[in-house]
């Protein structure tokens, strides 16, 4: 099943610290399904394609939070991936393969906010690469001489219109959120 069809967007929580774990459950619960690892071995074996957004402790004893987002990362699914630490990042972090780092004590608000922004993250991917598909199929009949092509393309650019619909949509929900990726507009 694709996961923006979930009703309930899961959010898995991997955290040692149990009460703050526990914490984050209740923060989120009940506009999410929240599932909650107190180690990364247990984390791992409840990632699979239905979570939508890992919230991961950076140090976790059984296994670091490094090598749990690194496993995550060679698995086929469609997520967003959020460090949740006390340790502030270094240059490492360009090679995390991570969407959103930060830095513990983490508020309600900003936990919320940050599950917010990277579940709205997880509904673009799927458009945004069919955008440009339908974007680049557009050009490339555009600069075809085959007869008949102006219907094919309208029906493409209303297709697009559509995404590029929903895209700016998604995008609005995202104002009011310090994202660098909004900055670089």
């Amino acid at each position: 099943m694709d996961q923006t069809q979930h009703e309930t967007p899961t959010v898995l929580v991997v955290e040692d610290d149990k009460d703050l774990a526990d914490t984050y459950e209740l923060w989120l619960d009940p506009e999410y399904e929240v599932r909650t690892a107190y180690s990364g071995a247990d984390g791992l074996a409840l990632y699979d394609s239905s979570v939508d957004v890992v919230l991961l402790d950076r140090c976790i004893p059984d296994l670091s939070g490094l090598d749990v987002l690194r496993s995550m990362s060679t698995r086929d699914i469609n997520d967003q991936k959020a460090m949740l630490t006390a340790v502030d990042p270094g240059h490492e972090l360009v090679d995390l393969p991570c969407d959103d780092y930060v830095t513990k004590p983490v508020s309600k608000s900003t936990l919320r906010e940050t599950v917010q922004e990277l579940q709205v993250r997880t509904r673009l991917d799927d458009d945004i690469q069919r955008h440009f598909a339908l974007t680049s199929k557009i050009v490339a009949l555009e600069q075809s001489d085959a007869d008949g092509v102006d219907p094919a393309i309208e029906k493409l650019r209303r297709d697009a219109s559509q995404i590029r619909a929903r895209i700016d949509d998604r995008l609005s929900e995202l104002d009011g959120y310090d994202s660098a990726f909004l900055a670089l507009e």
